[in-house]
């Protein structure tokens, strides 16, 4: 009774009433950032981060789903992103921060893990890694540094991540044995 009526979800077109929608959904999209990742800065950013590539692709919306549907798609996946980045980067040292004459970082079982993983992989597959995680490009910039299409990017980048994931898991396993024999 006292309240104005809301447009229904499903009549806004991102296309047309980005606003709106934004208005309308962003509350329930925080939500759901902020229970995946945890932290609520970070939810804040990755939901922002979600609705700037939402209105990116508002244009290519398709109305299979609700639009509310479709920005929660965009922002799980985000925040999903987000958490494996921050793993990864708790894996990988960032050389950027790191003089070259640190002994002491050149001596970190870190970064030999982390070298010998990315060694793993082939120059292509490295080079996403790198220039994501690393140089934080997104996936359209790698794109466009290494001439390749979007998908190319996405599927380098997956697959880097499931060599790496083997080889830290074979290299945490064959290390496990010789630890529990000489206790």
């Amino acid at each position: 009774m006292g309240q104005p009526e809301r447009p229904q979800e499903t009549d806004l077109d991102p296309a047309t009433q980005f606003p709106l929608l934004y208005q309308n959904e962003y509350a329930n999209v925080y939500r759901t950032v902020r229970a995946i990742v945890l932290d609520a800065h970070e939810a804040e950013d990755i939901t922002q981060e979600s609705f700037a590539k939402a209105y990116r692709a508002r244009a290519r919306y398709k109305p299979t789903a609700p639009p509310g549907a479709w920005l929660h798609r965009i922002a799980v996946n985000t925040a999903i992103s987000h958490l494996r980045r921050r793993r990864l980067a708790r894996l990988l040292p960032m050389r950027l921060y790191q003089t070259p004459d640190d002994r002491d970082y050149q001596r970190s079982e870190a970064r030999g893990l982390c070298e010998a993983a990315l060694a793993a992989l082939s120059p292509h597959l490295r080079a996403t890694v790198v220039l994501h995680y690393f140089h934080d490009y997104s996936r359209d910039e790698i794109a466009k540094i290494l001439g390749i299409p979007s998908g190319t990017v996405a599927s380098r980048m997956a697959k880097a991540m499931s060599i790496m994931r083997r080889w830290m898991d074979e290299n945490d396993q064959s290390a496990s044995p010789a630890r529990s024999h000489s206790s």
